[in-house]
């Protein structure tokens, strides 16, 4: 029985990694260039590591996907406490908080931020181009909603809502219309 530690049943290195011609295996020699260009295929950073860029778009696209759902429930706890709760102080001061915050809509800050965050997203992931159009059609209709929220009502605030419901009525059309593209392939 051969020793574990003798190397003489083990191939030579010279053999395992020979010049990568035709006649050495694919995979040895895919090996013996992956071993070089580990370390040579970007600036400090092994191949499974994503850029500095990548990180900071995550955690951007995060902070603003939080910040959207925060700037949500705030919404919806400001209007909500005067009705819920029947202390006077609580509800004037409440209210008066509510009077001070319409001077800059907040309906539009969780827009704004969910649609940049999705946009952000799109970004990082790159998706195939139809998917990418659906997504950026997504994320823009979210921006100019909050866009128009911040604008005092007039015809150009009106026609920029017709355009976000353009934009939400043609993007789930083309979703719709893969989703039963997929349907009838499956």
């Amino acid at each position: 029985m051969p020793n574990p530690t003798d190397s003489s049943h083990l191939p030579a290195e010279d053999e395992a990694f020979e010049a990568s011609d035709d006649t050495t295996s694919d995979a040895v020699s895919r090996q013996a260039r992956g071993i070089h260009h580990r370390w040579s295929s970007g600036w400090l950073k092994r191949p499974d590591e994503r850029s500095a860029l990548f990180g900071f778009g995550r955690l951007l696209t995060r902070l603003f996907a939080f910040l959207a759902v925060a700037s949500c429930i705030a919404i919806v706890a400001v209007g909500a406490i005067p009705l819920l709760v029947s202390s006077s102080d609580i509800a004037r001061w409440t209210v008066r908080g509510w009077v001070s915050m319409k001077i800059a809509p907040l309906s539009a800050l969780p827009l704004l931020l969910a649609g940049a965050s999705y946009i952000v997203l799109q970004a990082l992931f790159r998706p195939p181009p139809l998917e990418l159009l659906k997504r950026l059609m997504l994320g823009s209709a979210f921006l100019l909603w909050g866009v128009t929220q911040l604008m005092p009502a007039g015809a150009l605030t009106a026609e920029l809502g017709n355009i976000v419901i353009a934009l939400y009525v043609i993007d789930l059309g083309l979703i719709i219309r893969t989703d039963l593209r997929n349907e009838v392939v499956s």
